[in-house]
């Protein structure tokens, strides 16, 4: 995959075991049967069985994962929200 651009996101899925995303921003954790990262599109939740990430680069904005089977990729317009301050928690 070529460098990151602003904007600019793909996905590559193979035989449903293995999947490369580019244009990742953060990822926001990881079980083995769900995924959770942000783009500059917003965020992906990618469902499957046995899931490893295998690769994670901050400077390229890429992310490789395998597994036994992923069954969904699931895109929502929800973006990162800025950390919580003190203030903010006190006014909820």
């Amino acid at each position: 995959m070529a460098e990151q651009k602003n904007g600019l996101h793909s996905l590559v899925m193979e035989n449903r075991k293995r999947l490369a995303i580019s244009g990742v921003k953060e990822v926001e954790g990881f079980t083995e049967t769900e995924v959770r990262l942000y783009t500059d599109m917003g965020q992906i939740t990618v469902k499957g069985r046995n899931l490893k990430v295998n690769q994670v680069s901050t400077e390229t904005g890429e992310l490789i994962m395998n597994g036994d089977l992923i069954n969904s990729v699931v895109y929502s317009e929800k973006t990162k929200r800025a950390p919580n301050n003190f203030i903010t928690k006190l006014f909820r």
